[in-house]
């Protein structure tokens, strides 16, 4: 290569590396199409220095004995990392350095802590891992993982092959938190028979009225413990001054709705009566209006409303409480629900576009 081409192409790739000082030999060669080791000998740290810039990566390659060294140190300090880990943190490779993982935690006097998964054969921890599931359908993926000393998705295509060869069901991840959560709550019923929805909800921190499809009742059933229906005529509407409250919140919820638009209380349907059939300027919604001061506002309640839309060929409802929940929205096929608060009822109107 004659000298006047060489300080050519070293002052192309000069100027690029001004101009890119994040610049890679990968990138310079794509876009100048030059290779830097032919323009510079010692290449990119010889390039970088002739441009008078200082680089963010360190060009100089380090040793074997270096490289050893520096994940030697890492292992004693941190005597339970994986080979992924490692290469991540020191950014070598641990192949590069030693053997396997087990020699690089040989040479740092440090126990290896997966020696006995080590110690098993890929079929061995295969019917370890189908044992498992046949034991506990709904263990986890990563309660799988921790008690097999194995990862499953190393072993099977995925967790369903798994489930199939055990001859189980497969079941997902969301429907094995649902399992759960219902276990949980049937447990509870059967330890704390007579317990309120309220003292099941804060002692198993969910919503009994949204994992069951009947509610309470439902998890009382399937925990084989008597409702105590005895306590209706303490609590909720069996209580006759609850009952009149609730009939004149509701009153008082119709009259102020007329100053909006036609207000039809009461109204009939297949699947019940509806609290209010409300219209304006040619257009429905369904209303159920909910008197409760503690107790939530459960998807019973959501379900419920939105039979009555289907009922009325509406697809607008709202439920009018004291205190909507954090999530006031839903949306259930073409019907839209919306919890407003009895002090909202302007919105009414503003959602049905009017």
């Amino acid at each position: 290569m004659l000298y006047k081409e060489l300080e050519e192409k070293r002052g192309k790739v000069r100027r690029f590396i001004k101009a890119n000082p994040k610049t890679t030999a990968r990138e310079i060669k794509k876009r100048l199409g030059i290779k830097v080791e032919k323009a510079y000998l010692e290449g990119m740290r010889e390039a970088f220095e002739n441009a008078n810039i200082k680089s963010l990566r360190n060009f100089k390659r380090k040793t074997r004995d270096e490289r050893r060294k520096i994940i030697i140190d890492f292992i004693k300090k941190h005597p339970k990392t994986g080979g992924h880990t490692i290469s991540k943190k020191t950014k070598i490779n641990v192949c590069n350095a030693f053997k396997n993982i087990q020699e690089a935690y040989k040479f740092a006097g440090v126990k290896y802590p997966r020696k006995k998964s080590y110690e098993k054969t890929s079929e061995e921890k295969r019917k370890k891992i189908i044992q498992l599931i046949k034991n506990n359908p709904e263990m986890t993926s990563s309660e799988i993982t921790k008690k097999a000393g194995a990862f499953p998705y190393r072993l099977f295509k995925d967790l369903s092959e798994a489930y199939d060869l055990a001859g189980i069901k497969w079941i997902s991840g969301p429907k094995k938190r649902s399992l759960r959560i219902k276990n949980k709550i049937i447990s509870f019923v059967k330890e704390n028979p007579g317990a309120t929805q309220r003292e099941i909800n804060n002692a198993c921190n969910t919503h009994v009225q949204e994992i069951f499809n009947k509610g309470i009742f439902e998890a009382y059933n399937l925990a084989g413990v008597k409702f105590p229906f005895e306590r209706l005529k303490l609590y909720g509407i069996g209580l006759r001054e609850i009952r009149e409250r609730a009939n004149k919140f509701e009153e008082e919820i119709a009259l102020k709705l007329t100053g909006f638009g036609g207000v039809n209380r009461l109204v009939r349907s297949k699947n019940g009566i509806a609290d209010i059939v409300f219209e304006r300027r040619g257009k429905k919604a369904i209303i159920e209006v909910k008197d409760y001061l503690a107790k939530p506002i459960s998807r019973a309640q959501i379900n419920q409303l939105n039979k009555y839309l289907e009922d009325f060929n509406c697809n607008l409802g709202f439920l009018i409480c004291h205190h909507k929940p954090k999530k006031n929205k839903f949306l259930i096929g073409k019907n839209k629900i919306i919890i407003l608060e009895d002090s909202e009822l302007k919105k009414v109107a503003g959602f049905m576009g009017l």
